[in-house]
């Protein structure tokens, strides 16, 4: 695989700040074994409500709660409830802040905003507000921060920034606005484009932009996050061991490998549209090359990309009666699959890599099967819901032999698993986030789409998963939790933590694209781009580098990561968001192995 340092993204020097006292903090130490025993901090939230800009206060508070999981309680000062942007916000803020300092996931926290809110822009400055909790430091007077967070990290932009700005002008105490990468000129509500430098001078203050919470953190409390849980630069992780023998690792990979890029082919071979073919057939001679080179770990993660490929060109071709069958097959296996791997103990951490990547493939098999038999057996299903239908029965297809083929690989590798690591609340952490991000993109994205079309609500998600494999992947996954949970419950066992991950990875980047915001100019766009995925990438490779620095080899995970620069390369305007799924599987897996606490 090859390896790619990220670049370095300089953290802002601590700024002399200055205000009125907005903020607060009863700041306190965290314990040695990663239990939250204090209080309490008070940030700004800086949001755009329609042409207007809001400043408003979040209280955060955290405790242990040890014995009884994580709990999240989000209140807000009106009745109607809370909104469902916000309480994704709010739960990716967690799942950031404890898969990157390595907390431990029972804790309680309460989130309390002092008006009504609506946004994804509260969620880095929780997720700042978080790490202040738990590192004991103060947030400094006079800063505020505006935009949303990613589970590795980095702060997406948003919209409204220049009435945010008014917002603070209008307002007073605040000195320093830290906003998005490449956010510093953008679009204000009438279309007009604003530098935001200029407009905050008018105020007195200034702007900063950072491009992840580790540098907004460093802003907000003068003091830099502990570089073992924020490394910066990355090290490269350690190469794979050559395949010398029939034994080895890399060649018990190449079987699978062999196995899904003959598939690919079998499939491309029956379809005829041009352009998907292309594409196809593209992935399959990238996977391919990568064999050849004995890149195995990337060249598994690039035949998984290939067969999915192959899967949406062969579609087209196949009748209703024979997507019918598909996926009933892919439903029985993929069941078969979820019960066998929820029994099973991996004993060591390479182990836990493939059983986990198994577990989630076969997660996306049952709820892109159970999507597909539910359209088909819709009487009143039209010609869209049946090519939909169609084209999750063949994805389910793929995803089930992915599953079938690692979770055939056999035991060993190195690298130790912790007796007492609580990955029963790291699955509920995830299932419950991906449930916020499903929940936020059905009431925001699919409702939308409803009223714009005049259609209904099911009849919208079907057009946005038709036009979209991601979109289709994660809505399925969302119709699916009842049944899956059902297979796992309580949140216990790997096939739990395989189906919480596949939940979560699927429905965040989704959620993530539909509010993308695009700064006036191109070049700070690109640049900003290339700046989260350096972010990403530096924490992932951090990631992984913990689980090698075990002795073991995490190919599977490494695979991922191979993937996601390489699309990152191919796409750096949508790069960022394909870091997700590496990222959150090594972070689970590095708290399976107890090596996840800075």
């Amino acid at each position: 695989m090859r390896r790619t340092a990220a670049a370095v993204v300089a953290l802002v020097c601590a700024l002399v700040l200055s205000g009125c006292g907005l903020q607060f903090s009863l700041g306190f130490g965290t314990g040695e074994d990663g239990r939250f025993d204090g209080t309490e901090v008070t940030v700004p939230v800086l949001y755009a409500s329609g042409k207007k800009g809001v400043l408003a206060t979040q209280r955060i508070a955290a405790a242990s709660a040890e014995g009884e999981g994580l709990r999240i309680d989000i209140t807000e000062n009106d009745v109607s409830g809370v909104d469902p942007v916000t309480q994704s916000a709010t739960w990716t803020a967690v799942t950031a802040a404890t898969l990157l300092t390595g907390a431990r996931p029972d804790t309680a926290y309460t989130f309390a905003f002092d008006t009504r809110i609506a946004t994804p822009a509260a969620g880095a400055v929780t997720a700042v507000g978080v790490l202040a909790l738990y590192y004991g430091t103060e947030i400094l007077p006079g800063v505020a921060l505006s935009g949303a967070v990613t589970p590795f990290g980095a702060i997406r932009p948003v919209p409204g920034l220049a009435e945010q700005v008014q917002a603070a002008i209008e307002a007073g105490g605040i000195d320093t606005i830290l906003v998005p990468a490449g956010q510093r000129t953008v679009r204000d509500a009438q279309g007009e484009t604003v530098d935001l430098d200029q407009l905050a001078a008018t105020g007195g203050m200034t702007v900063t932009e950072v491009a992840d919470i580790a540098t907004a953190y460093a802003v907000m409390t003068g003091e830099d996050a502990p570089e073992a849980a924020f490394p910066t630069p990355p090290a490269s992780p350690t190469p794979l061991p050559e395949a010398d023998d029939a034994s080895a690792p890399d060649a018990v990979l190449e079987g699978a490998v062999d196995e899904m890029l003959a598939d690919a082919d079998d499939l491309l071979a029956l379809a005829s549209d041009p352009v998907l073919v292309d594409s196809g057939r593209a992935a399959l001679a990238r996977a391919e090359s990568l064999r050849a080179a004995g890149e195995t770990d990337a060249a598994l993660a690039a035949a998984v990309t290939a067969a999915d490929r192959a899967a949406l060109a062969a579609a087209p071709e196949a009748s209703a009666a024979e997507a019918t069958v598909a996926a009933g097959r892919a439903s029985d296996g993929a069941s078969a699959l979820i019960d066998d791997l929820q029994a099973r103990s991996p004993a060591t951490l390479d182990d836990a890599d493939r059983v986990l990547r198994a577990a989630t493939a076969a997660a996306e098999a049952f709820a892109l099967a159970r999507y597909a038999e539910d359209l088909l057996s819709d009487p009143a299903a039209d010609d869209t819901a049946r090519t939909v239908a169609t084209t999750a029965a063949f994805l389910a297809t793929s995803s089930a032999r992915t599953a079938s083929a690692l979770a055939a690989l056999p035991e060993g590798g190195g690298g130790g698993l912790s007796d007492d690591a609580d990955l029963d609340a790291v699955a509920s952490l995830l299932r419950r986030a991906g449930v916020a991000a499903s929940e936020a993109y059905r009431t925001r994205v699919v409702a939308a789409r409803a009223d714009a079309d005049g259609v209904s609500l099911d009849a919208a998600e079907i057009r946005l998963a038709g036009a979209d494999p991601a979109a289709l992947r994660a809505l399925a996954l969302d119709r699916a939790r009842g049944e899956l949970t059902a297979r796992a419950p309580q949140d216990r066992g790997w096939g739990a933590l395989g189906i919480a991950l596949a939940g979560y990875t699927s429905a965040s980047p989704v959620l993530a694209a539909t509010q993308a915001v695009r700064p006036p100019s191109d070049a700070d766009a690109d640049a900003a781009a290339a700046q989260r995925v350096a972010v990403a990438e530096e924490y992932t490779v951090a990631a992984i580098d913990a689980l090698t620095a075990t002795g073991a080899e995490v190919p599977l995970a490494r695979g991922l990561l191979a993937q996601a620069v390489e699309a990152a390369e191919a796409e750096p305007a949508a790069g960022a968001g394909g870091f997700v799924t590496p990222f959150v599987a090594a972070r689970v897996l590095a708290f399976a192995a107890g090596v996840e606490r800075s």
